[in-house]
């Protein structure tokens, strides 16, 4: 961390598209406009690559050339708290130093995950664990860990999570080996293995021993949009009677 002058907190986002959801860039100047952290400077970086690990790491390059102190990185089809910046880095100076991150609602359903429709994803490895073995993505060892709920604390400890929302300082990024982010491919197809964030939170857990956190109290949507089809209709009713006026106006003769 500079010992010289303020503080720099680098905000980032992989997200290399021209196109990006006005919601998400609204929120984002409100965000940092509200940003007002007495010795801290405030940058944005967005990241360009080939594929989101290239992605990832160009942005955070980008965060270290400016000198960051901390780099938090921001979903582009998220919105945010207004004072999340504060908030993360509070929660980052009460662990003395931890990674902090905020749990993000899941776009759909993924059935081996244990999961709910659209609920918020982060876990932690299953206290009946015997032994801890290597993480290869959820698909692959979704039995060694339980979702994290909000119901047992505001602040937990977390084992695997996403990068939708996650703050560290540069000493921890810098302690990981390199490449940060990568994918694994299939050697005959070349598809690539899924659950690239995951797993560098992973490393950064069994690799550095670095404390990852999530703060439970810090709600974040995830944006998303859907193709109306004809059962939209008989789905959703009763939605004609929830925003119905209390009364019809009456009709004033001319």
């Amino acid at each position: 961390m500079s010992v010289h002058g303020p503080h720099k907190l680098a905000v980032v986002t992989p997200w290399s598209s021209p196109f990006i959801w006005s919601k998400f860039s609204t929120n984002l100047a409100r965000m940092m406009a509200h940003f007002r952290r007495p010795g801290f400077l405030c940058d944005f970086f967005a990241g360009n690559g080939c594929d989101p690990a290239a992605r990832h790491i160009d942005m955070c390059l980008q965060a270290l050339n400016w000198d960051a102190d901390f780099i938090c990185i921001v979903g582009a089809d998220q919105v945010h708290p207004l004072d999340m910046f504060d908030r993360l880095l509070d929660r980052y100076f009460e662990t003395w130093g931890g990674v902090i991150s905020a749990l993000v609602p899941f776009r759909g359903y993924v059935p081996w995950q244990n999961m709910e429709p659209f609920q918020p994803m982060g876990w932690r490895i299953r206290n009946d664990q015997p032994n801890v073995r290597e993480f290869k993505g959820m698909d692959v060892t979704p039995d060694m860990f339980v979702p994290i709920d909000p119901a047992d604390g505001e602040l937990q400890r977390v084992d695997v999570i996403g990068s939708g929302v996650l703050l560290f300082d540069r000493k921890t990024i810098e302690a990981l080996d390199k490449p940060w982010w990568y994918y694994p491919r299939d050697h005959d197809t070349q598809q690539r293995a899924a659950d690239m964030d995951t797993k560098m939170v992973w490393r950064l857990r069994s690799e550095v021993q670095a404390d990852v956190w999530v703060d439970t109290t810090i709600t974040v949507t995830h944006i998303s949009d859907m193709e109306i089809d004809d059962t939209f209709s008989r789905r959703f009713a009763d939605l004609a009677d929830m925003v119905k006026p209390a009364a019809e106006p009456e009709l004033v003769p001319t």
